[in-house]
């Protein structure tokens, strides 16, 4: 339960946001690195994951980047890594649901030779307080010494609560504040094991994800937190 709530976790904060300048936002930066530490119900770290964006290019209707997502436990021990991208274009910014899935700590023995769809979450330009957001489902399917496994989730009911301003370590922000509902499942020789949770997201226009916290059941179970940048 643990393991499953630091990945539930580390999926609130890989959730991105809008750009509506792509030359502004902050995973559109060559070389750019965030380190976003991961929280537990008490405030105490748990881990963090680093994004470094590896390649910006342009493409039909606007930018891309591509980017790596390295996880590491509370020792600071790397677990696993993996991939990720950002689109941005006059419409928001729209990024593929599957950078955060790596960091799940008992998947860094996982190989990701099964099937992944290609689902992205969407931010549009324009966003204002009230406005509801579209949601997004994610689905793969690996190995994970010689057993299969699946996973899946869906994020629904986004809506933009209001205006916030955060200070972390690496800074202050005036953000939007997000709120959303999870639903994930993980399975594991037939059998299923589903989890529900509320999650809030705080983001700062022309810049990226600076906090999410989660709870489940009116419990907190945590959150993640912009803990430093790199340029």
């Amino acid at each position: 339960m643990k393991k499953a709530i630091i990945f539930l976790a580390v999926l609130c904060f890989a959730i991105p946001v809008l750009a509506q300048d792509c030359k502004g936002y902050y995973y559109l930066l060559n070389n750019a690195e965030i380190e976003m530490s991961i929280f537990d119900a008490k405030g105490i770290i748990n881990g963090k994951t680093i994004y470094k964006v590896t390649n910006v290019h342009k493409e039909a209707g606007g930018t891309v980047s591509d980017f790596t997502n390295t996880f590491y436990d509370k020792s600071n021990k790397q677990v696993t890594s993996g991939t990720g991208h950002f689109k941005c274009s006059g419409n928001g910014v729209s990024v593929d649901m599957k950078m955060s899935v790596p960091a799940m700590p008992q998947m860094k023995d996982m190989k990701m030779e099964g099937k992944t769809n290609a689902s992205f979450l969407h931010y549009p330009s324009g966003m204002h307080v009230g406005q509801e957001l579209p949601g997004g489902t994610f689905e793969m399917s690996g190995n994970m010494n010689g057993m299969e496994i699946g996973i899946s989730y869906v994020i629904s009911n986004r809506k933009v609560l209001g205006k916030e301003k955060v200070t972390t370590p690496a800074g202050s922000w005036d953000c939007f504040k997000i709120a959303y509902d999870i639903n994930f499942q993980m399975k594991m020789m037939g059998q299923g094991i589903p989890m529900k949770l509320n999650a809030t997201e705080w983001f700062a226009p022309d810049f990226g994800p600076v906090k999410t916290s989660s709870s489940k059941d009116g419990k907190d179970m945590g959150g993640t937190m912009i803990t430093a940048l790199k340029k």
